[in-house]
């Protein structure tokens, strides 16, 4: 099957026996909006004070695919990644912080909370390592107007999480290891109309997390309910699907449709010790599963793509933006994004 290049899904081909395909996909998500319970509001809003604050992350990952046989390929995948929060205070007429906003970081910097200051993100952090990848993908199907594949994708703890201490830091990763299959399939239909689909199911490890602990509604805790919990985040599911007309035979455009859903996190004391740590440096008890509330999350999201083939490199891009998410526990917060993608492909014999 002659797949189109560099498709806004994942594609069903694999690089023939002894080729190797390298992939340049830089992916910039952008947010100022949440998806809660009262529906879309701006980040912070539930602050006693208006602020204004812009979450970036660019993930700039170098994918490189070795064909061991014709329909059988392995992969690994290095994301570098660059996050950006920019925040600032609301200021009067005369251009100085409101006194709501002079209210607000006198808190934050009080030592009940120990947040400090908004400002944007540090030059010196804004740059980190994600979460590396390595995968196995065997090639289903290959007639001349449908193909499928499956893989199997095993995702690293090597990026960071965001730290408890900064009220809005970006992670680059979740720090624990998931399991992930995915499947894609591509249907050829009048020599034009080209759809691509993708499931993917994941199951995310156990791992260890630093939390303020308290209800996930509330973003102000105290410094004194920090503690390192056990975690277990919640599985998810994902389904893309991207028809695509061609235009001719190296020219393709369409929309994308993207669905997600997720299951609630779980968190656990690491030992009664920790427990009562936190009992003790707080005042009252606090149970660790009070952060459950508010983690599982399902979204919509919509947008378009475009892709080119030539003989020698294939490119695509894509703009995505969420347009839906229910929000049902008081809590949630799932972000309002903008999801931009760039694809770059080369495929070389390494010899």
């Amino acid at each position: 099957m002659a797949s189109l290049g560099a498709q806004a899904v994942p594609r069903t081909d694999t690089p023939r026996a002894g080729v190797l395909r390298v992939t340049f996909e830089p992916v910039i998500t952008t947010w100022e909006y949440e998806f809660t319970p009262q529906g879309r509001t701006p980040i912070g809003a539930t602050l006693p004070a208006t602020v204004f604050i812009r979450q970036e992350q660019r993930v700039t990952p170098l994918q490189l695919e070795f064909g061991i046989t014709n329909r059988i390929a392995v992969g690994v995948k290095a994301p570098l990644v660059r996050v950006n929060s920019r925040q600032s205070y609301n200021f009067d007429s005369t251009g100085a912080v409101d006194s709501a906003g002079k209210a607000l970081d006198s808190l934050l910097n009080d030592t009940t909370y120990g947040y400090g200051s908004l400002s944007p993100t540090p030059r010196n952090l804004h740059y980190f390592a994600g979460d590396m990848e390595v995968q196995a993908k065997y090639r289903l199907v290959d007639e001349p107007h449908y193909a499928l594949s499956t893989t199997l994708l095993v995702r690293l703890p090597t990026g960071h999480q965001e730290s408890p201490n900064a009220l809005f830091d970006i992670p680059t990763g979740d720090h624990q290891t998931d399991v992930e299959i995915q499947a894609a399939g591509e249907l050829l239909l009048l020599s034009r109309l080209w759809l691509n689909g993708s499931l993917r199911i994941v199951n995310q490890r156990p791992g260890t997390r630093a939390m303020r602990v308290g209800p996930q509604s509330q973003l102000l805790q105290p410094h004194a309910t920090l503690a390192t919990l056990d975690w277990d985040p919640g599985n998810y599911v994902a389904f893309d699907f991207a028809p695509m007309y061609r235009f001719s035979k190296f020219f393709g455009a369409g929309f994308t449709a993207g669905w997600y859903t997720k299951a609630e996190d779980h968190y656990r004391y690491r030992s009664r010790q920790d427990s009562i740590d936190v009992a003790t440096n707080s005042g009252a008890a606090v149970a660790a599963d009070v952060l459950d509330g508010g983690t599982a999350a399902r979204r919509w999201r919509l947008g378009f793509a475009l892709t080119y083939l030539s003989p020698e490199a294939e490119g695509a891009l894509s703009f995505e933006q969420t347009v839906s998410a229910t929000a049902e526990e008081a809590g949630t917060r799932i972000p309002a994004a903008s999801v931009f993608r760039i694809v770059l492909r080369l495929t070389r014999w390494p010899f």
